[in-house]
């Protein structure tokens, strides 16, 4: 085991440890990663990609409590969860007593916890940046993980994340591209690479041999039933998906999926990462085809 590695399971048995013995249960990303930077002597930007990955092998949840709004210079903020079902049993107790609590303070009547989120996750937007719409979104994204936990519990298993943990940095090392060989005689230039569709995996690479068999469409629809954004979106900017067929592809879903938020409510949580992804696919789209123009 990599010293990165043991980083990282000991970054995720911290979200563990303030889910069960912390102040608030539930911490927030605004001092969760302050405190652990202090803890593990990185930086705040090594920290949140650590947990990016925590997030990818299904050992955390990440709740956006707070949606940024530029307009009031707000900031996103998230809260981590562990990912296992007892403990998510005993924090979605906790939130519901800290919903009834807040709600009572705010409007001076009691409700369940289940009445208050139907009565204000409609508006939650009114809500946004305050004690009470945090508390609609713990609420309801505890529910919804519990539900996905319960449904796919292989996924979750401790097996199943060391594995995934260990290939996504198995990934990170050794799933390199192919440069094109300076001693070639007929070296191509950067815009006919365009024009063939980026960069070269190799063939041997992880991804090589899973696109040899299966169409990048197929794949990229698994990580969008996952909620992988991040993941296809590292697949772009490391040059494993570059051609224009499938970058129309991922644009076309997601603005599909953009629309689909009332239905799915997860995924209203993952709005700016489906945004900033579809116009990361257009801006390459748009470069192919500029290229090929030329």
């Amino acid at each position: 085991m990599t010293p990165l590695i043991k980083i990282l399971l000991d970054l995720a048995e911290q979200v563990k440890l303030e889910n069960t013995k912390g102040k608030e249960k539930i911490p927030s990303s605004d001092v969760f990663v302050k405190k652990m930077t202090v803890h593990f002597s990185r930086t705040e930007e090594e920290i949140k990609k650590f947990i990016v990955s925590l997030r990818e092998a299904h050992y955390i949840f990440v709740i956006n409590i707070v949606i940024p709004d530029a307009n009031y210079f707000v900031n996103s903020l998230d809260a981590y969860v562990y990912a296992e079902q007892s403990l998510l049993a005993d924090l979605k107790r906790y939130a519901d007593g800290k919903i009834e609590q807040i709600y009572e303070g705010q409007f001076y009547k009691r409700k369940s916890a289940f009445q208050i989120v139907r009565e204000l996750f409609p508006k939650i937007r009114e809500f946004n940046n305050s004690p009470l719409g945090k508390a609609i979104n713990e609420v309801v994204m505890l529910e919804e993980y519990n539900r996905l936990l319960s449904s796919n519990p292989y996924e979750y298993s401790e097996a199943w994340k060391k594995e995934r943990l260990f290939a996504i940095y198995h990934e990170v090392e050794d799933d390199t591209l192919i440069p094109t060989n300076p001693t070639d005689d007929n070296p191509l230039r950067a815009v006919d690479q365009m024009k063939d569709g980026g960069v070269t995996t190799s063939p041997n690479s992880k991804w090589g041999k899973t696109t040899n068999q299966f169409s990048v469409d197929f794949l990229v629809r698994i990580h969008f039933r996952k909620y992988e954004f991040e993941t296809v979106r590292k697949l772009i900017l490391t040059g494993r998906i570059t051609k224009e067929s499938d970058l129309i592809y991922i644009r076309d879903t997601l603005r599909k999926m953009e629309g689909r938020t009332n239905i799915d409510h997860l995924l209203k949580h993952y709005m700016n990462q489906m945004v900033d992804l579809r116009r990361l696919a257009q801006a390459k789209i748009n470069i192919i085809r500029k290229a090929t123009e030329t």
